[in-house]
């Protein structure tokens, strides 16, 4: 059985296409369940991940692999870092870190590894699918877990001071 239908689904799950709408839906569930912090959160983090791949990406300009089994069309921008990755990171890790800190342990833990495997999936989808190098894809995921854990720590801590 071949796993091609598999990864060109997962994939999709770091996609802005998906993505965008996602974190409105539930930056906006947040914002009614009154946890504004945890909407910016997961806002700024998308955003901030965005801009830095897309800046690093023109940094770089590093090619895509050359491949003549593309199961999905090569995207046109550069290869370093993966941004699907780094978005995919950014999100799940930012609902990761939301539900931990919102929900029951057990129901927290659920979606902290649901995240987790999301984040690992869509990550080996770019190998996979011949769209980017190992090396891209750890640095898509390290600098979007660098930018959700900056958010998460200065976030509270502007809360505090009262600047909100």
């Amino acid at each position: 059985m071949s796993c091609d239908p598999i990864f060109t689904t997962i994939t999709w799950l770091g996609s802005l296409y998906l993505l965008l709408p996602f974190s409105a839906i539930f930056a906006l569930f947040l914002l009614w369940a009154g946890r504004p912090r945890e909407a910016l959160m997961l806002g700024l983090s998308l955003l901030v991940t965005v801009v830095l791949v897309h800046v690093t990406k023109l940094i770089f300009q590093r090619p895509r692999p050359d491949s003549l089994e593309l199961l999905v069309p090569m995207p046109t921008d550069w290869s370093f870092p993966s941004a699907h990755t780094a978005q995919a990171t950014a999100v799940f890790l930012s609902v990761a870190i939301i539900a931990i800190r919102s929900l029951p342990p057990v129901w927290g833990g659920i979606v902290a590894i649901a995240s987790a495997l999301i984040i690992i999936g869509v990550g080996w989808s770019r190998l996979y699918l011949h769209v980017h190098y190992l090396s891209d894809v750890v640095a898509g995921c390290g600098l979007a877990v660098i930018i959700v854990t900056a958010v998460h720590l200065l976030l509270p801590y502007r809360q505090a001071l009262g600047r909100d």
